[in-house]
């Protein structure tokens, strides 16, 4: 370890580290989440009283443990609880996109390493992870899976095994830009467990991880997947959290 961090001194020296938000050249061998100090309280935390389902924040503290609101009384979702890191608004916005973009893949282990700290206790309630899927062309044309980045060193830290049971079968339009009817039609039925992964999840709970959440359709949709293969139960957990209801 320290050998490590004196390799990661030796490099700030001739490549300083750079804010991913504001571009700013950081003095330090690294930077939390890829963000300078002054964007870094610049983040907005989830707080810990949300709705279940919808992840809005609600008034009351402390709720009980699955607590939904009204609209997702009437519409619960399949999966168990919904956890987010943060409001996904500026700087959070700049962090995704560089780790999505700009091909920066550590970003995901810092995210990852960030919520595993934060969510600890899921170890207790869990007994794998697994990261929702990118499709295959997309995969290779990124070099990798943004949200498995993220899920591996939650699976390392929280010390459970992390699995890719699901593959998304069909190559859906980007989400952002659609309307709630058309995300939820795009993609329906775009998951499927590997055959593998319905043996390892058959009797399982499942922590499903993605990198954002925006009207929840995709967890929605990838939870109905496990618990169709036997998944006992899923909880699920991004990075990021659109504000408003999802």
């Amino acid at each position: 370890m320290e050998i490590e961090q004196a390799g990661r001194r030796l490099l700030a020296l001739f490549l300083p580290p750079v804010c991913v938000a504001c571009n700013r050249i950081e003095g330090t061998a690294a930077l939390e989440l890829g963000l300078c100090s002054g964007c870094r309280r610049r983040l907005q935390p989830t707080p810990w009283s949300v709705c279940a389902g919808c992840g809005t924040p609600l008034e009351a503290d402390p709720l009980p443990e699955g607590y939904l609101c009204g609209s997702c009384r009437q519409a619960p979702p399949s999966f168990e609880r919904l956890y987010s890191g943060w409001a996904y608004e500026p700087p959070l916005v700049e962090v995704i996109h560089a780790l999505k973009f700009r091909r920066l893949p550590f970003l995901g282990a810092n995210l990852g390493r960030a919520l595993s700290h934060r969510y600890r206790l899921l170890s207790r309630d869990v007994d794998l992870v697994v990261p929702v899927p990118l499709h295959w062309r997309r995969h290779v044309s990124r070099g990798f899976n943004q949200a498995e980045e993220i899920a591996r060193p939650i699976a390392n830290e929280l010390g459970l095994p992390l699995f890719r049971a699901l593959r998304r079968e069909i190559a859906t339009r980007p989400q952002t830009g659609l309307d709630r009817d058309s995300r939820a039609a795009n993609l329906r039925r775009a998951f499927t467990t590997t055959r593998t992964g319905r043996s390892r999840i058959d009797g399982s709970r499942v922590l499903l991880v993605d990198d954002v959440v925006t009207t929840r359709n995709t967890l929605e949709a990838a939870t109905c997947s496990l618990l169709e293969s036997g998944a006992t139960s899923v909880i699920c957990l991004t990075g990021g959290r659109t504000p408003g209801r999802v």
